[in-house]
């Protein structure tokens, strides 16, 4: 029995030789200190999200939109009260601590609702921010995910509901009020 194997050798027995890398990369965060919870908590970690739409259409009409958008898939802040917790059993993870600390990001998100706003039969309407998960999360004062799409409503025109209980929507005052006009 040979224990060297070369990675160009075909395995027998097997249908794939190799294992490549898995398609939600890591992206390398550093915890935020002016986290919710206090003490020691279990490390996050957020993968990239490859989503090729951003807007997510609801036909419910016990909702009073139509269209929402949501930077990132999981969220950091933990409520126990949250009902998008069981999004995550999507994925295969739990919607208990991987909902918390297993956060796909969105990094094309901008990109995608530019793309989507600028297509030719969209008509102006009222989007949500965020129906499933806080745009708000500690990580988005690093990556800006939600400041740069409330950047392509406003350059666009187009109005936006935001859901959030973090402090941090103030740091993007100028644009909200831009919008509010």
């Amino acid at each position: 029995m040979q224990t060297d194997l070369n990675p160009q050798e075909h395995i027998r027995g097997r249908g794939a030789s190799h294992n490549p890398p898995n398609r939600f990369n890591p992206i390398i965060v550093e915890r935020d200190n002016d986290s919710l919870e206090p003490g020691p908590a279990p490390a996050t970690q957020f993968f990239t999200d490859t989503s090729r739409t951003i807007l997510a259409y609801n036909e419910s009409p016990d909702i009073p939109f139509r269209y929402s958008l949501n930077p990132y898939r999981g969220c950091e802040h933990g409520c126990v009260y949250c009902y998008a917790r069981p999004t995550h059993e999507y994925y295969g993870l739990s919607l208990g601590l991987d909902f918390e600390t297993k956060i796909f990001v969105k990094m094309n998100a901008p990109a995608l609702l530019k793309e989507r706003l600028l297509y030719g039969n969209w008509v102006p309407q009222v989007v949500a921010m965020s129906s499933v998960t806080d745009p708000y999360q500690p990580v988005e004062r690093k990556l800006e995910i939600t400041r740069k799409c409330l950047q392509v409503f406003a350059e666009l025109k187009n109005p936006v509901a935001i859901v959030t209980k973090n402090k941090l929507v103030t740091r993007d005052l100028d644009l909200l009020i831009h919008l509010s006009r």
